[in-house]
């Protein structure tokens, strides 16, 4: 028996070889089927190896359950495209073109699936997370504690085995380390890669992280607000075609903000749309002026204003965001509850037994508040100093990530309507604060912070109208590797926003600016520039300090303003709407 220890990057792991030659290491050795005689960690219960598929496409699938206990089963599936001694060619050994990709889930999933990247020649990885399926139900036992091996293996371990796993497998099948390491996700799998990128920094190169759902406890709660906005002021759902009826007057008032009229907002967090104060969206019979059988009664209208406004407790200081006017609203706000919406309030709550029914939006007549749930999820822990599945998104940083090189790009739509864009951006704008030399110099674009130095490695695109994980066409993963490999920065991309209209999107807070002359189809026609970050867009978004939702002060923190600056309009904006 002979003991070699893996070229990983990490003091991971320890090969133990059984009835293998001592030239096991030279390049391509090794058959698929005898990576199944491997124990490349301990920590694994079972590995099998055979070669999936046919022709110039074969690749080598291994199989792993790893697990530290009885009760932990996380699945890791590598797809290694065939090295020569399989049969592969055309790389740079075999059929393998030096390159790992990480492929990252979606909600409570895992992801299984491979096949794209070994047919691209990549060594592809994915994990269940430690359990089969989508149900998030399981992080919170039925006696109201926490499930902390399903959280722990979903939001951190599997992810982490699934990158250091493959490369050791990529090492050994090959005779070589791989060239360069990348992270593929979206939605969850946009958050595994800034996880991945903060808490394993030496592992990637490259992370393209679509739509991130960071924050998870906060915007999973927030995807409640508008069903506590309807009930207490709609007296129930407000039916999918008053919702979208109200959508499009909303998108109609604000469709011209960019200069141009063609029935999409390029920045919708600018559209200040109300259905109260738009009596064409009320009904007649309620003193609006609308025949449309769709229209709103006041209820409604004042219901679908807070939709957009997003949540607030009962000081009017904002919580977190929602949905924007004009963006689609009825995915979160529909008769069947968005299944990881209700889950969040159990989460929050610790019971899966709550019912958000009994709960307001700010605690009338003694009820539980909106704010207070938010609370109890910013303040539950599952681990020591560790929050549910998101402190990672809160507290972290790509410092390691940076120094070695690594680069991250990220892209979000602003129509996104299954996590928020302005949490992204939010997120965005924290850590090009980290990097501004200095946050108080304001940089004379509107507003202080200088994304110049975060740009250099961490670039986000923001699609108009674009909704969740869509990309409008555009090929984010060539670019990253353009990027990691020849040092070319992705400086804009023409993306199709909709059927015959294609733009330029930029890299924030950049957007396109029309030149006034020619097509407003033709993306030739448009340059990246001006400057998203104003005082009135940013400080309109300012929250309430994190793990203080029910009472805590104005949160400036990284924000470019302070409370001098805003002088505190978003509060008296919503002390106004709600009556006080």
């Amino acid at each position: 028996m002979r003991k070699l220890e893996l070229a990983c990057g990490v003091a991971l792991s320890t090969l133990v070889l059984t009835g293998l030659s001592n030239n096991a290491f030279a390049a391509a050795t090794l058959q698929c089927t005898q990576l199944a005689g491997i124990v490349f960690d301990p920590n694994i219960k079972s590995i099998t190896s055979a070669l999936s598929g046919s022709g110039a496409t074969q690749f080598c699938n291994v199989n792993i359950n790893w697990g530290r206990s009885a009760d932990e089963n996380i699945r890791i599936v590598v797809g290694l495209p065939n090295n020569s001694r399989d049969g592969g060619t055309g790389g740079i050994e075999g059929r393998w073109n030096g390159r790992t990709q990480g492929i990252g889930g979606g909600g409570c999933s895992g992801n299984l699936g491979v096949t794209s990247a070994t047919n691209a020649g990549y060594v592809g990885s994915g994990t269940d997370g430690g359990h089969a399926g989508g149900d998030c139900e399981p992080g919170v036992n039925l006696d109201g504690t926490y499930n902390v091996t399903f959280i722990d293996d979903w939001s951190r371990v599997g992810i982490k085995q699934e990158i250091l796993l493959s490369k050791a497998l990529a090492n050994t099948y090959y005779g070589m380390r791989p060239l360069y390491n990348y992270w593929n996700g979206c939605s969850t799998g946009g958050r595994q890669g800034y996880l991945l990128g903060q808490e394993l920094a030496d592992e990637l190169d490259g992370i393209l992280a679509g739509a991130p759902a960071i924050y998870w406890t906060r915007f999973q709660t927030a995807q409640m607000w508008g069903q506590f906005a309807m009930k207490d002021l709609a007296g129930g759902v407000i039916p999918a075609a008053k919702q979208n009826f109200a959508t499009a007057r909303a998108a109609a008032a604000c469709d011209s903000l960019d200069g141009i009229a063609d029935g999409i907002i390029d920045d919708p967090r600018a559209c200040k749309y109300s259905a109260v104060a738009d009596k064409g969206a009320i009904c007649t019979a309620n003193g609006g002026t609308s025949a449309d059988p769709n229209c709103l009664t006041t209820g409604q209208a004042q219901a679908m204003d807070k939709i957009w406004d997003g949540a607030r407790n009962a000081d009017g200081k904002k919580i977190w965001y929602h949905s924007d006017p004009g963006s689609p609203t009825t995915t979160w706000n529909g008769t069947n509850l968005f299944a990881l919406a209700g889950t969040q309030m159990h989460w929050d709550e610790h019971d899966r037994n709550f019912d958000w029914h009994t709960a307001t939006l700010f605690g009338a007549g003694g009820t539980k508040s909106y704010a207070a749930i938010a609370q109890d999820g910013s303040t539950n822990q599952f681990l020591p100093g560790i929050s549910l599945a998101d402190e990672t998104d809160t507290v972290g940083n790509f410092d390691a990530f940076r120094a070695k090189g690594g680069k991250v790009l990220s892209y979000v739509g602003a129509y996104d309507n299954l996590i928020m864009h302005r949490g992204v951006i939010k997120y965005y704008r924290e850590q090009g604060a980290r990097y501004t030399p200095s946050i108080a110099q304001r940089n004379g674009n509107g507003g202080p912070i200088d994304f110049t130095n975060v740009q250099k490695f961490y670039r986000l695109f923001r699609i108009p109208a674009a909704g969740h994980c869509a990309t409008a066409g555009v090929q984010f993963f060539p670019a990253l590797v353009n990027w990691v490999e020849n040092g070319v920065p992705p400086t804009q991309f023409n993306a199709t926003i909709r059927p015959g209209i294609v733009r330029p999107i930029c890299p924030y807070p950049q957007t396109a600016i029309y030149s006034g002359s020619g097509s407003t189809s033709d993306p030739a026609n448009f340059t990246c520039g001006g400057n998203l970050e104003t005082k009135e867009i940013v400080c309109k978004d300012i929250l309430v300090k994190y793990k203080h939702e029910i009472d805590g002060p104005l949160d400036y923190t990284n924000s470019g303003f302070t409370n001098g600056d805003c002088q505190r309009s978003d509060v008296a904006d919503s002390h106004a709407q709600n009556g006080k």
